[in-house]
């Protein structure tokens, strides 16, 4: 299966998408950059092994995964500033999905914005890094329940469980600094 692989592909069709992932893992430019070339330094050495099991991107989440909790061990005294995060809206569902800002917004708006987004990414933070993961990769990159099983070695009920607690956390922490869902849903 690894034959059928051009690496210099799969790197272009890939890149972009991990160092998004980087940087709301990292929320630094240079280690979102770092992370992407050893993910990649990885995906390399284990082309030959990869059999196709999972999709190609989740194989590289789950590569960047790892060499997230690597860099985090070695790193022990960097803050721990994971995601940034532009804006956290309830869906009709009353769940928790991530939107970005809006823009045009006068400036009243813009601060309120501006407080959400702070209040939000210090939420985030506040998170177990085994949920902050979770969250980026249901809630931010899109994947699904069992693509985040595949990449954190969960079966989807885990995903779902971990999913749940870390959004009834993040609400939590919203609604004690005073910003709520709307009780529309």
């Amino acid at each position: 299966m690894a034959g059928e692989h051009d690496f210099d592909t799969i790197y272009r069709e890939h890149a972009d998408r991990l160092f998004a992932f980087g940087m709301k893992l990292c929320g630094h430019v240079e280690d979102a950059q770092d992370l992407v070339q050893e993910t990649f330094l990885d995906a390399y050495r284990g082309l030959k092994g990869f059999r196709g099991d999972a999709k190609m991107s989740t194989w590289l989440y789950a590569i960047a995964a790892r060499a997230c909790i690597r860099r985090r061990r070695r790193k022990k005294d960097a803050p721990d500033r994971e995601l940034s995060l532009e804006e956290f809206l309830p869906t009709d569902e009353g769940e928790f999905r991530l939107q970005p800002i809006a823009t045009g917004l006068d400036p009243e708006q813009a601060l309120q914005n501006k407080e959400l987004k702070n209040a939000l990414e210090e939420a985030i933070q506040a998170l177990p890094r085994r949920y902050r993961l979770v969250l980026v990769l249901r809630d931010m990159e899109g994947l699904s329940a069992r693509e985040v099983g595949s990449i954190m070695g969960l079966n989807e009920r885990a995903v779902k469980s971990r999913l749940h607690r870390a959004r009834l956390f993040v609400r939590q922490r919203l609604s004690q600094k005073g910003i709520h869902a709307s009780a529309n849903a």
